[in-house]
């Protein structure tokens, strides 16, 4: 595990500098003193890992240790496109969905679940601007149902949303796609259960309405 690598290398170079350290000022040192060094690895590694998984999204260490908004579970999305029907030239409704959060502090997963098409944000990442506002930015892949991929091909995109309200209540911003089409997207009615298809998120949603 790369991470897993960095954390022991900064480890033994601490170790290394306080060893030098100790010489320049002509200290003692006793081999004893290094026979920890494995155990006390272990417990640095598992730390870390349970600090990345779980303990980041404590409460009580937002605001002053931890920055990172949490987003992890599954939104109902509404997206309003500017796409036209090439055939009629007419428009199209607003579009169902629900948006399935994958995070711990150091990933971000986002999957978009709508009843044509499923799609994956690669290169996800929040940033934050110059005025404390947090934002998604991230760059797509949509694989619409076979079914339907005569009228909606494969396609690439990117999208921004900004996270409104801390707890995060609501998502809200706009993508492109490769296709000439933009829209608006609203994500709202965060859900702590994480779904993989649009029908099985549906169901559990109407079943809270």
């Amino acid at each position: 595990m790369t991470s897993e690598r960095y954390i022991k290398a900064i480890i033994y170079v601490a170790v290394l500098a306080w060893t030098i350290v100790l010489l320049i000022n002509h200290e003692a040192i006793h081999s004893s003193w290094f026979q920890p060094l494995s155990t006390v690895t272990t417990v640095v590694l598992y730390a870390v890992l349970a600090f990345d998984l779980w303990l980041w999204k404590l409460p009580f260490l937002h605001g002053w240790f931890v920055k990172r908004p949490v987003i992890e579970g599954t939104w109902k999305v509404e997206i309003r496109s500017n796409w036209k029907n090439p055939a009629t030239g007419s428009g199209i409704s607003p579009v169902a969905g629900f948006m399935t959060v994958r995070q711990t502090f150091s990933t971000l997963s986002m999957r978009l679940l709508t009843a044509e098409s499923s799609s994956e944000l690669v290169g996800t990442e929040i940033v934050c601007s110059a005025d404390g506002l947090y934002c998604i930015s991230g760059v797509y892949r949509n694989e619409p149902r076979f079914q339907v991929r005569d009228r909606s091909p494969i396609h690439y995109g990117a999208v921004w949303l900004k996270i409104v309200d801390e707890p995060s209540k609501k998502l809200l911003g706009h993508y492109w796609t490769d296709r000439e089409s933009a829209g608006e997207m609203e994500l709202t009615d965060l859900r702590g259960k994480k779904f993989q298809d649009f029908q099985s998120a549906q169901a559990y949603f109407n079943q809270l309405s």
